[in-house]
């Protein structure tokens, strides 16, 4: 019997990646022990706010963008908690062609303010996928 290495996170609006351009094989975001462990490692306070959250933070985020890293098939998905930080999760999408990652994938998140949200809007703009409008749905 094959040991469960992930938890079941919640799904992506799978609406939304069509409009950017991203072609999903599924709309399933998993969070694996391994990546989960580094979270709570290194943001235990952060997790455990977060993870209820997770799955409306993942099906409606707030901005979209590209990695800035430059890795393929990974995104970064930003969400404002209140109205003094934000959440970015970066996250491995599972795209045609990619036998290796058959389900989308968190990889990590960390918790920035406005200013440092701010910043990211300003510099890294041409990285940007998606941004919600109020009239959104």
């Amino acid at each position: 019997m094959q040991e469960i290495e992930y938890i079941e996170i919640g799904k992506l609006n799978i609406k939304l990646f069509e409009e950017i351009g991203e072609h999903l094989i599924t709309d399933e975001v998993i969070f694996t022990y391994e990546r989960m462990n580094h979270v709570e490692t290194k943001r235990v306070q952060l997790f455990n706010q977060v993870k209820e959250h997770l799955p409306n933070i993942l099906y409606n985020p707030d901005y979209i963008y590209k990695d800035w890293n430059n890795r393929d098939n990974t995104l970064v998905l930003i969400k404002s908690l209140d109205e003094k930080s934000n959440l970015n999760v970066v996250l491995k999408i599972a795209v045609l062609n990619d036998e290796k990652h058959t389900k989308n994938s968190i990889i990590t998140m960390i918790k920035i303010g406005n200013k440092t949200f701010n910043k990211i809007k300003r510099n890294k703009k041409e990285n940007l996928l998606f941004e919600k409008l109020d009239n959104y749905e």
